[in-house]
């Protein structure tokens, strides 16, 4: 965050959750010097990680109760999971707050009803964090591209595999090698399925699904193909052909025929195009417009330091300009879901 001044009052920030995530968020948030104030904290070891926090100056609770209805203005979902976090999101706004969230499962599959609520209240509801960690894709796609007709969306947009990935292809090791090297260094969660399987992508999916195309797409109808079983040697016969591997999102919209087809799987790419370049815990994408053509944006995907990043820049939208309303999006469910060949013929494994 800046220091320039957002508002002339103070806009005080409720956290739920001190994991990875909100941890970082808070250490940014006590370090910046802006009107921009932590008051806040909800943990269920709020007794615990209080001791090796050093953030004495925050009012710490285990009572989820007394950190929605706190005096604050912005309550930061950080928990993760469907549940309880959408019931607190919509306790938080409920409540008279603005909410901020880098909970891709929530947005994925409540994001509709929940900004019509927002909306409702008076407050917002901002989820930039939610996809593509500091790499700015739902703006990028919401507002920047609002003036084209968005047709097809290529992602790399779990880090968290990216980093396994360009591990396996650096070194030659085993992927339960890389993936353990990504815990060390805070890129991969103790169970990685969720980001090996594609699940993670296929919610952030979604979302970008809703925002380009106005689809409500089920993060569980997209296809996919799982990364758990690629192997060094994928990565050497790719070589061979100038190519890496990337776990790649991709979803394009035929509105003649109202056919999606969406997908998530490992495939071959060149080594020298922007997804065979962008390497650890990186994400990238490329949006093409019916009449901008393609346009590529690149960023940190994975890890605190880079979801904090995303999460603060909605802090600090909201802290500029607290009475704008984010409308709820229009969405429609009348489409045709291509499952069935969404797999592309250059699949590495």
């Amino acid at each position: 965050m800046t220091s320039d001044p957002f508002s002339s009052r103070c806009c005080r920030v409720a956290l739920l959750g001190f994991g990875t995530v909100g941890s970082a968020v808070a250490r940014r948030l006590a370090a910046d010097d802006t009107p921009v104030r932590l008051t806040h904290i909800f943990d269920r070891r709020a007794a615990e990680k209080r001791r090796s926090a050093g953030l004495d100056a925050v009012s710490w609770t285990p009572d989820i109760d007394e950190v929605l209805h706190a005096d604050a203005d912005i309550v930061v979902e950080a928990i993760g999971g469907v549940e309880p976090a959408a019931t607190w999101i919509r306790a938080a706004l409920a409540a008279g707050k603005s909410v901020v969230t880098a909970n891709k499962q929530v947005i994925a599959r409540h994001a509709a009803p929940l900004l019509a609520f927002a909306a409702q209240q008076g407050r917002q509801l901002r989820f930039e964090a939610a996809v593509g960690g500091a790499m700015p894709i739902v703006r990028a796609i919401g507002d920047g591209l609002a003036g084209d007709r968005i047709v097809a969306i290529d992602a790399i947009l779990n880090g968290t595999t990216n980093a396994v990935f360009t591990a396996i292809d650096a070194t030659g090791c085993s992927l339960a090698a890389a993936v353990r090297t990504a815990q060390a260094r805070g890129y991969a969660e103790a169970d990685p399925a969720a980001d090996l399987d594609g699940d993670d992508a296929r919610a952030k999916l979604a979302i970008l699904c809703a925002l380009a195309f106005g689809l409500r797409v089920d993060p569980s109808a997209i296809g996919g193909i799982s990364c758990a079983s690629t192997t060094a040697a994928d990565f050497t016969r790719a070589r061979l052909r100038g190519a890496t591997i990337r776990q790649v999102a991709h979803a394009d919209f035929d509105r003649v025929t109202a056919t999606l087809t969406a997908w998530v799987a490992p495939i071959e790419v060149a080594s020298t195009s922007l997804f065979g370049r962008t390497v650890g815990p990186q994400n990238a994408a490329i949006i093409t417009g019916a009449h901008s053509g393609e346009i590529g944006i690149f960023g940190a995907g994975a890890g605190g330091e880079a979801t904090a990043v995303a999460i603060l820049s909605d802090i600090a939208a909201i802290a500029r300009d607290r009475a704008a309303i984010v409308p709820p999006p229009v969405l429609t469910a009348n489409f045709i879901l291509q499952t069935s060949d969404f797999v592309p013929a250059e699949v590495a494994c």
